[in-house]
């Protein structure tokens, strides 16, 4: 995977300097300003309580240009229910769900969690998503961007093509269970218990 990934930064490179050199005008990538629209569907047997907190400065490195999230929590959704979040452009955060029985830490510690990173400013992953147990298995998780690859692990054995399994802080050894997506406001989907 880090191959792919050097040869796609190279690429990019030669490619943005092949157009740039051949333009009188410079180039400039500029990240989509779209918000997002997230559904979170509760597929479980039992109530869950939802969370979206960021991870920018943090977690994350991003973070001079990434946005935060300042709406209410989502809270609780019953089993069967769903309910529909207004994500900002540019977001890097986590998406995760408590149940009556865990509860997790502030940022979803010790819980199965869905990490964003929106509107890199990456032509070839604007949109970055995965499901990482690293911290804790709760649940199982389904993660979907509209027209992009369906994300799911369904245990907490689940392959590093699936999530990130608990306690591996290598990144399974080439980050293979992040998913990536094109630019623009691209909506979402979230299962708990797929």
């Amino acid at each position: 995977m880090m191959n792919i990934k050097r040869f796609i930064i190279s690429h990019f490179l030669c490619t943005l300097f092949f157009v740039s050199s051949n333009l009188s005008a410079p180039i400039s990538l500029r990240r989509a300003t779209g918000d997002h629209t997230f559904t979170l569907v509760n597929n479980c047997p039992y109530s869950i309580t939802a969370y979206v907190e960021d991870t920018k400065c943090g977690y994350s490195p991003r973070c001079a240009d990434a946005s935060s999230y300042s709406a209410a929590q989502p809270g609780a959704i019953p089993a069967g229910g769903s309910m529909v979040v207004t994500i900002p452009a540019a977001w890097v955060g986590r998406i995760y769900a408590e149940t009556s029985t865990f509860t997790c830490g502030a940022k979803g510690e010790d819980c199965t969690i869905g990490e964003f990173n929106l509107d890199t400013g990456d032509i070839y992953a604007a949109q970055a998503y995965d499901i990482s147990n690293i911290q804790g298995f709760t649940q199982a998780m389904a993660i979907q961007l509209q027209g992009c690859d369906i994300v799911t692990c369904s245990s907490q054995s689940c392959a590093c093509s699936d999530a990130y399994p608990p306690g591996d802080e290598t990144g399974c050894g080439d980050d293979s269970p992040v998913r990536a997506c094109g630019a623009g406001a691209i909506p979402a989907t979230i299962t708990f218990c797929p």
